[in-house]
């Protein structure tokens, strides 16, 4: 919901500082269209700009304590803040707003760091302890808002984007090339480090504190799984499921009297949220948006408007074709925060970016498929566990590459064949690296022949699994499923599916709120054995038992799909021409990364419809637009002036009559 950067003062002077400051935060002025601020707060520079839902008048950013000490800027939204508020006054606090922000300062005052346990929301926060002398980064348990820092000359700089920060004259610009590994395994540049040499990410659950020149890590919250001391029955399962679901979708509903929007693909994990905010709301329809894809095989809109008829909401269709999403890569990608290899984030973009014409936030399902072992992938690790009782590794592994070889290829998403070949890759590894290795778009021994012979001695060392084998570390006794799980929530849904919907709905200054990653239903579902989730090799039990109620039956047993692009045919379509101009061997050659020759076979057979190679193209063309975006730009080209209050606005379609959107009236 906002946007906020900051470093501690390296002796410049005021104006210094301040041009400093508009510099950063212009990077960022899509994320806060409603205004923006800075201050200096005894030797630490602040500014923000504001997407506001509570109290805009009186709650603007950075925000300084009532005694003066403490200055504070956020990002996202405390959803209960009132009832924080409410316990603050009755001890006799003196509250001058209504903002979450005020809340967030006069409980860090009282509580210290401690707060953390008390607070219930999706936030990236900076603050200064002026008495203690202490710099503060705190990032929410589930990382849903991300948060950046680097040393510079004279202490610490940070920001909500990367490219915020790299206007900090002190921060380098220098690509980590020993991260490449990790992305093109992981699909992205996890926490705690980034794309580039020195900077850092805050990891979700985590607060990094900054003092006398001293850097410290913290870690109040991490995924734990394991079943509680005595597990509950199916039915009292799904009744406290169904408790907690409601009670996290009406907390993001209620926090804000702004009106809010559902994102609706019409798969059961968005039609649910759908259902409980339908529910909330019984006089007024609210608002629904999902994609129709010119590509069939992508398409589900006709399963989003029948939850739309059968919910009775305001429903609208956004119409994506490949122009569409060629578009967003052409204008956009280039100067996206950091290379993510997920091509939903185009038409997650395109449908936040029509729903923002109508709301401020949305509502969706993210989360869903990671809490409740909702992905094809559980039920193959499930079976996995089973068959290899009985039959060796090796034996099971000559079985699915035998079976992939003589199932038909396609250019779909992840056809059959492709998925048991993948499946393959990874069945002599141990479950917590078995998702990545089944996914990734390079193996293990692909990246040798990827590389240029100078850039492969810098991976080595570089393990792309390090903070997935910290999280496990302390929990022993997980069965395979439970590892994977934890494996996927490590990196896929904090590192991909949460950075999706971050950039996907700010760069429109639309909030996501992920009523499936409220903490409470998260720590509950966790606590939960497998078996309550995962009913015969099928997913999401609980969820279906309880959505049964509000939803079509054929919603409720639908196969996930997954809110996918069709980047197979856009590869070989709209987005040939840049495919091959910035995947050429002398841009390759410039960049001195990739082996110009072993990316042009890889071209050479997508292009050819030789084989589907568009998996690896995709992580290499995103890559590639942003490396030399990075390199190319100096800060002098940047715009450096900070827009006036309200100046800012959100951006709009370029071409308004390819993205159409349509309404469906109530149902009757």
């Amino acid at each position: 919901m906002c946007g906020f950067v900051g470093f501690t003062d390296a002796g410049g002077g005021v104006e210094a500082a301040r041009a400093t400051a508009e510099r950063m935060l212009a990077a960022v002025a899509h994320r806060g269209p409603d205004g923006s601020d800075w201050r200096r707060h005894r030797g630490v520079t602040f500014a923000h700009c504001a997407l506001t839902f509570t109290d805009p008048l009186r709650g603007r950013q950075p925000f300084v304590s009532a005694s003066g000490a403490t200055a504070l800027v956020l990002n996202g939204e405390i959803y209960n803040h009132a009832e924080l508020r409410r316990a603050l006054r009755a001890t006799g606090t003196a509250l001058r707003t209504d903002s979450d922000t005020e809340v967030l300062v006069e409980l860090y005052e009282r509580h210290g760091l401690d707060m953390l346990h008390r607070v219930r929301g999706m936030f990236a926060f900076a603050l200064h302890d002026a008495r203690a002398g202490t710099l503060v980064l705190a990032r929410d348990p589930m990382g849903k808002k991300p948060l950046y820092y680097a040393r510079v000359p004279g202490g610490l700089a940070f920001a909500s984007e990367l490219t915020a920060l790299l206007r900090h004259p002190g921060v380098s610009r220098t690509p980590d090339v020993g991260a490449l590994a990790g992305y093109l395994t992981l699909q992205a540049f996890c926490a705690p480090g980034s794309a580039v040499t020195g900077v850092h990410k805050v990891r979700p659950g985590s607060h990094v504190t900054f003092a006398a020149g001293a850097l410290r890590e913290g870690e109040y919250w991490r995924p734990a799984l394991g079943p509680a001391p005595a597990a509950p029955s199916t039915r009292e399962a799904a009744a406290r499921f169904e408790k907690l679901f409601r009670a996290a979708v009406a907390r993001r509903v209620s926090s804000t009297e702004r009106r809010l929007g559902v994102l609706l693909s019409g798969g059961l994990d968005s039609s649910a949220v759908a259902a409980v905010a339908q529910q909330l709301s019984p006089h007024r329809p609210v608002p629904t948006f999902s994609a129709a894809f010119e590509e069939r095989d992508f398409d589900e809109s006709e399963h989003a408007r029948t939850v739309a008829r059968h919910l009775g909401t305001e429903h609208h269709v956004v119409r994506i074709g490949g122009r569409d999403l060629a578009h967003v890569v052409e204008s956009e990608y280039a100067g996206a925060d950091e290379p993510l290899a997920d091509p939903s984030l185009l038409p997650t973009r395109i449908v936040c970016r029509a729903a923002r014409e109508h709301v401020r936030g949305v509502l969706t399902g993210d989360g869903a498929d990671e809490l409740l072992l909702g992905y094809r992938y559980f039920q193959a690790e499930r079976a996995i566990e089973v068959l290899l009782r009985v039959l060796p590794a090796a034996r099971l592994e000559a079985l699915a590459r035998s079976l992939a070889r003589t199932l038909p290829a396609r250019t779909g998403n992840l056809p059959v064949g492709t998925a048991l070949g993948l499946l393959a890759r990874g069945l002599r590894a141990a479950p917590e690296h078995r998702f990545y290795l089944s996914t990734a778009p390079f193996g293990p021994g692909e990246l040798a022949g990827l590389l240029r012979p100078d850039v492969r001695t810098e991976l080595a060392g570089h393990d792309p699994f390090a903070e997935i084998s910290r999280l496990l570390d302390g929990q022993p006794g997980l069965s395979g499923v439970q590892r994977s799980q934890l494996a996927v929530v490590a990196h896929f849904l904090r590192d991909v599916i949460l950075t999706k919907a971050d950039r996907g709905g700010m760069r429109s200054a639309l909030e996501l709120r992920s009523p499936f990653l409220d903490l409470d239903l998260v720590e509950y579902v966790n606590s939960l054995p497998v078996a309550l989730k995962l009913r015969r090799l099928t997913g999401k039990h609980l969820l279906r038992r309880v959505a049964a109620n509000w939803l079509p039956r054929e919603i409720v047993q639908r196969t996930k799909l997954g809110f996918r692009a069709p980047v197979a045919a856009l590869l070989r379509g709209e987005l040939r021409p840049l495919l091959l101009d910035t995947l050429s061997a002398p841009a390759l050659d410039r960049g001195g990364l990739f082996d110009a020759r072993a990316v042009g076979r890889l071209a050479d057979d997508h292009l050819g419809g030789r084989r589907d190679t568009s998996r690896k193209l995709w992580a290499l063309l995103t890559y590639q637009l942003w490396f030399q975006t990075l390199t190319s730009a100096s800060s002098a080209s940047l715009p450096t002036s900070l827009p006036s209050l309200c100046e800012a606005t959100p951006s709009s379609p370029s071409s308004a009559n390819t993205v159409v959107t349509e309404e469906i009236r109530r149902a009757q």
